[in-house]
């Protein structure tokens, strides 16, 4: 793999949408509705996440009260994001959830190029029974297969890149090449890229066997803290869109600003979920079954020492 750290960065931005290869992006190819399955994952737990920042999207845990996303879609600087919602596509429209508490990954800057740009938001009650809860993957970054990328962010093509705007949830497929390292960045990002196959200059990370499938997409502004899923779990989180001086595509055209705009030879990066796996658990709220088991056992050791029950010779 070709170390891009020499190589001039024109820009490098947290990226907010599902742009397409080519074709429309309004149509039932690519945009999600209500309890529809991509891949063979279920997407209605997939949702809008608004605050005082901005739009961003969202992935509802097994707990069925959290909500996985990105760090800089909730805090800027030192400060918390306000009136943070989680919306569900519902059958007649979006199912509005405020959060009562916000987590952020301890790890995190405000530099999403190392690897903590996460966050878990609690629901204040929980979840609608329909929407789909995910598991999170705890495996290898896979370079061969292909990942299912959602998310409500802008959309386009790679050619016009993000020009339609926030609010559709839209899925499709794409594939990890490396991770961050490759920039000197963490290697908790795992890293991907947006090919054209018809333009050999837009293969960014020189993969040897770079991806063009039919449906084929890229994230933009809008999309950042969705997910991306491997077997059905939740492997990566949107964190950035990366452009390198070797790709034509950091030119932009006069009708587009800014440049960073989800064009064909960009770079995507999702934050892994394996290698912050304990951090993500241990926001989430535990299962029934805990408490009932710890409960009998937290009572015994109050008796004992409030009692000073003998202990048995070891």
């Amino acid at each position: 793999m070709k170390n891009y750290a020499a190589l001039a960065l024109l820009l490098a931005t947290p990226a907010w949408a599902i742009v397409i290869t080519t074709g429309d992006p309004n149509s039932s190819a690519y945009t999600v509705s209500y309890q529809e399955s991509v891949g063979g994952v279920n997407l209605s737990g997939v949702v809008k996440v608004t605050s005082s920042i901005g739009g961003c999207t969202g992935s509802l845990l097994g707990d069925g009260y959290s909500i996985l996303t990105a760090a800089h879609c909730v805090k800027s600087g030192s400060s918390l994001a306000t009136g943070i919602t989680a919306s569900f596509q519902g059958a007649s429209g979006f199912v509005p959830f405020t959060v009562d508490l916000t987590s952020v990954d301890p790890a995190y800057n405000g530099d999403a190029t190392m690897g903590g740009d996460l966050a878990v938001l609690r629901l204040s009650s929980a979840a609608p029974s329909w929407a789909s809860r995910y598991s999170l993957f705890s495996g290898a970054m896979p370079t061969t297969d292909s990942i299912l990328l959602a998310g409500y962010g802008l959309s386009g093509t790679g050619t016009t890149g993000a020009n339609l705007g926030y609010g559709t949830l839209r899925a499709g497929t794409n594939q990890y090449v490396t991770n961050a390292a490759a920039y000197d960045w963490s290697s908790t990002l795992l890293l991907g890229q947006f090919y054209d196959v018809n333009t050999p200059s837009t293969n960014a990370l020189a993969d040897p066997t770079p991806y063009s499938a039919s449906d084929e997409v890229m994230i933009a502004h809008g999309d950042s803290g969705g997910p991306s899923f491997y077997n059905g779990s939740i492997i990566g989180v949107h964190d950035l869109l990366v452009c390198v001086s070797v790709t034509s595509s950091c030119s932009t055209p006069p009708s587009i600003s800014p440049s960073l705009n989800s064009y064909f030879g960009q770079i995507f990066a999702d934050v892994s979920v394996s290698s912050n796996l304990n951090w993500i658990q241990a926001q989430m709220v535990p299962e029934p079954g805990t408490f009932t088991l710890l409960a009998p056992l937290a009572l015994f050791l109050y008796r004992r020492k409030r009692y000073k029950l003998p202990q048995s010779p070891q």
